[in-house]
């Protein structure tokens, strides 16, 4: 049984590590938005690359906000919930198959 709690150890926190990660860039995104950055900064580029692949599942769900002239990205918001989600279902799948004696 030392193995199996290995591998649940292992893979529990390879993907907390990931998820970190992926909220970590949407919320960057978000505040980004939020506070009006200039997408042709090469920084500002990446991260709005990189987490365009993110949100585009969430893209046309709701449609974004504008708040006393400042942007509200809800499909950025959308993401950051959905993956949330999907998280949760993949740790409790995780410890069904992790006993604990």
């Amino acid at each position: 049984m030392k193995i199996l709690d290995k591998i649940y150890s292992a893979s529990s926190s390879i993907f907390l590590k990931f998820f970190i990660f992926l909220q970590f860039s949407l919320f960057l995104r978000l505040l980004l938005k939020f506070l009006g950055a200039n997408p042709e900064t090469p920084i500002v580029n990446i991260i709005y690359k990189g987490s365009d692949i993110l949100i585009s599942p969430f893209n046309l769900i709701f449609d974004d906000i504008y708040l006393w002239g400042l942007l509200i990205e809800i499909s950025t918001i959308s993401a950051m919930i959905g993956y949330a989600l999907v998280m949760f279902v993949i740790i409790k799948l995780l410890r069904l198959y992790h006993k604990e004696y």
